[in-house]
Protein backbone atom coordinates (compact mmCIF):
# COMPACT_ATOMS: atom_id res chain seq x y z
CA UNK A 1 0.00 0.00 0.00
CA UNK A 2 1.51 3.53 -0.97
CA UNK A 3 1.76 6.14 1.69
CA UNK A 4 0.37 9.74 1.44
CA UNK A 5 2.42 12.08 2.15
CA UNK A 6 1.28 15.35 3.75
CA UNK A 7 4.13 18.15 2.83
CA UNK A 8 3.60 20.99 4.06
CA UNK A 9 4.70 24.30 2.35
CA UNK A 10 7.29 25.35 3.80
CA UNK A 11 8.85 21.32 3.76
CA UNK A 12 8.17 22.03 0.28
CA UNK A 13 9.77 25.24 -0.06
CA UNK A 14 12.95 24.23 1.69
CA UNK A 15 13.38 21.01 0.38
CA UNK A 16 13.12 23.34 -3.46
CA UNK A 17 15.33 25.70 -2.09
CA UNK A 18 17.84 22.51 -1.14
CA UNK A 19 17.42 21.33 -5.07
CA UNK A 20 18.13 24.54 -5.95
CA UNK A 21 21.25 25.71 -4.23
CA UNK A 22 22.64 21.50 -4.91
CA UNK A 23 22.43 22.10 -8.69
CA UNK A 24 23.73 25.49 -8.68
CA UNK A 25 20.39 27.59 -9.63
CA UNK A 26 21.45 29.88 -6.57
CA UNK A 27 23.86 31.99 -8.88
CA UNK A 28 20.94 32.07 -11.71
CA UNK A 29 18.94 35.77 -11.84
CA UNK A 30 15.44 35.37 -11.22
CA UNK A 31 13.30 37.44 -12.87
CA UNK A 32 11.63 38.95 -9.38
CA UNK A 33 14.78 39.40 -8.06
CA UNK A 34 14.62 43.45 -7.86
CA UNK A 35 10.79 43.25 -6.84
CA UNK A 36 11.18 40.84 -4.01
CA UNK A 37 14.07 42.11 -2.75
CA UNK A 38 11.91 45.73 -2.49
CA UNK A 39 9.28 44.12 -0.80
CA UNK A 40 11.23 42.02 1.27
CA UNK A 41 13.09 45.28 2.87
CA UNK A 42 9.54 47.03 2.99
CA UNK A 43 8.20 43.66 4.83
CA UNK A 44 11.57 43.76 6.98
CA UNK A 45 10.55 47.23 8.32
CA UNK A 46 7.33 45.91 9.19
CA UNK A 47 6.17 48.75 7.01
CA UNK A 48 4.37 45.81 3.87
CA UNK A 49 0.51 45.06 3.08
CA UNK A 50 -0.64 41.72 4.00
CA UNK A 51 -0.69 40.76 0.30
CA UNK A 52 3.24 41.68 -0.08
CA UNK A 53 4.30 39.99 2.96
CA UNK A 54 2.44 36.92 1.66
CA UNK A 55 4.39 37.34 -2.49
CA UNK A 56 7.26 37.26 -0.49
CA UNK A 57 6.93 34.57 1.73
CA UNK A 58 5.31 32.78 -1.21
CA UNK A 59 8.29 33.59 -3.71
CA UNK A 60 11.43 32.84 -1.39
CA UNK A 61 9.53 29.75 -0.26
CA UNK A 62 10.42 28.91 -3.73
CA UNK A 63 13.42 30.54 -4.84
CA UNK A 64 16.79 29.92 -3.67
CA UNK A 65 18.63 33.09 -4.79
CA UNK A 66 15.56 35.40 -3.27
CA UNK A 67 15.94 33.55 -0.01
CA UNK A 68 19.68 33.83 0.23
CA UNK A 69 18.78 37.84 -0.43
CA UNK A 70 16.50 37.58 2.82
CA UNK A 71 19.02 35.43 4.95
CA UNK A 72 21.24 38.34 3.92
CA UNK A 73 19.24 41.28 4.51
CA UNK A 74 17.69 39.94 7.94
CA UNK A 75 21.24 39.14 9.36
CA UNK A 76 22.76 42.24 8.76
CA UNK A 77 19.54 44.15 9.98
CA UNK A 78 20.12 41.87 13.15
CA UNK A 79 23.65 42.48 13.28
CA UNK A 80 23.27 46.50 13.44
CA UNK A 81 20.66 46.05 15.75
CA UNK A 82 22.50 44.10 18.21
CA UNK A 83 25.33 46.96 17.95
CA UNK A 84 23.37 49.61 18.03
CA UNK A 85 20.98 48.23 20.62
CA UNK A 86 22.88 49.98 23.79
CA UNK A 87 24.27 52.89 21.82
CA UNK A 88 23.93 56.19 23.61
CA UNK A 89 23.45 58.80 21.01
CA UNK A 90 23.42 62.61 22.51
CA UNK A 91 19.92 64.83 23.19
CA UNK A 92 21.66 67.14 20.96
CA UNK A 93 22.01 64.79 17.71
CA UNK A 94 18.50 63.62 18.30
CA UNK A 95 16.46 66.89 18.39
CA UNK A 96 18.53 67.69 15.32
CA UNK A 97 17.72 64.91 13.20
CA UNK A 98 13.81 65.19 14.93
CA UNK A 99 13.46 68.66 13.61
CA UNK A 100 14.40 68.04 10.14
CA UNK A 101 11.87 65.03 9.88
CA UNK A 102 9.43 67.54 10.94
CA UNK A 103 10.38 69.83 8.14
Amino acid sequence: MRQAWDINSFEMGEFLRWIQKSLGMGKARCPEEERCLELLRIMLDEQATEEESKYVHKHIGNCYRCYQNYELENTIREAVKSKTHHLKVPQKLVNEITSKINL
